[in-house]
């Protein structure tokens, strides 16, 4: 492949891929959903981009940009769905969250799952602390964190208690996938500058 094939394929990736997860953000931001088909075709994306480009060190690598490997990219994918089921199945996370991290994982490839996740975390915190400038909303995390906590007592004692649901128990829901894409652009844009996270392995 030549030299601006290479280049076309990756700025047609990154170009479709910015699209999709644009899509997405704006899903979750307005409706507190991430499509399903949005996600598949994301994931997609990445796959196939990593399984026919030529070697490189990663879509966003500024000096050798290339394919990380389809195996690579595969398990990236599994491991950040396995690291958020874990949250979900605690009922703290939304399902199309973790299809959205699968997808991550996907894109920038195993290695970088366990700073992509430490990158989410962090960026959640942001979006949580500036939306604690609402009373409202203070007073409603107020009454989820209560929920959530008395419901893993009773849980642990052995007795049944209040069982919180982010599908229905939380007024003001987090979007979620806001977090994930503000993290995607953080790595991705470390990733471009050629600066390694203080976090990232």
């Amino acid at each position: 492949m030549s030299e601006t094939l290479e280049f076309l394929l990756r700025v047609a990736t990154i170009v479709a891929l910015t699209g999709l997860v644009g899509a997405i953000c704006l899903s979750d931001v307005a409706e507190r959903r991430i499509p399903n088909r949005l996600v598949g075709w994301t994931l997609a994306i990445a796959l196939a981009f990593h399984a026919f480009a030529p070697a490189g060190a990663g879509l966003f690598d500024p000096y050798t940009p290339g394919s990380i490997g389809l195996g690579d990219a595969a398990l990236g994918a599994l491991v950040a769905f396995i690291a958020f089921l874990l949250l979900h199945m605690a009922r703290v996370m939304g399902a199309g969250d973790v299809k959205l991290m699968a997808a991550m994982g996907a894109i920038f490839g195993v290695s970088a799952v366990p700073g992509f996740i430490v990158t989410v975390f962090l960026t959640g915190g942001v979006l949580v602390a500036s939306r604690m400038f609402d009373a409202e909303r203070r007073r409603r995390l107020a009454t989820n964190l209560r929920l959530i906590v008395w419901g893993r007592l009773a849980a642990v004692s052995g007795i049944e208690g209040p069982q919180f649901d982010p599908r229905t128990d939380t007024a003001d829901r987090l979007p979620f996938g806001l977090a994930i894409t503000m993290a995607a652009i953080v790595l991705a844009g470390s990733r471009m500058a050629g600066i390694d996270l203080p976090w990232s392995l």
